[in-house]
């Protein structure tokens, strides 16, 4: 994921140009350098697995424990992600 966060970056930047939003695309490329675009993925990543493990919950209760297990999971590959990139 991390090697993708600049082509990725990149082409939305691009996108948006050639939809005329060339003030939003200077704003974008200017505020989001590579580690800032990683980190934002992985906090949107976060959010969207919490939303996803929120709603499992409450649909089914009885999950709890393994949605726990899973919130921790998730958790923990991220922080290790963020422990090399600090390294």
């Amino acid at each position: 994921m991390a090697d993708d966060a600049a082509p990725q970056g990149s082409d939305l930047i691009e996108r948006l140009r050639e939809q005329g939003h060339h003030v939003e695309a200077d704003h974008l490329a200017r505020h989001l350098p590579l580690q800032t675009a990683e980190r934002g993925v992985l906090f949107a990543l976060r959010e969207v697995c919490e939303t996803i493990l929120t709603a499992i919950e409450a649909i089914d209760p009885v999950t709890q424990t393994m949605i726990e297990e899973l919130r921790l999971e998730v958790e923990k590959h991220l922080r290790l992600h963020e422990e090399r990139k600090t390294s």
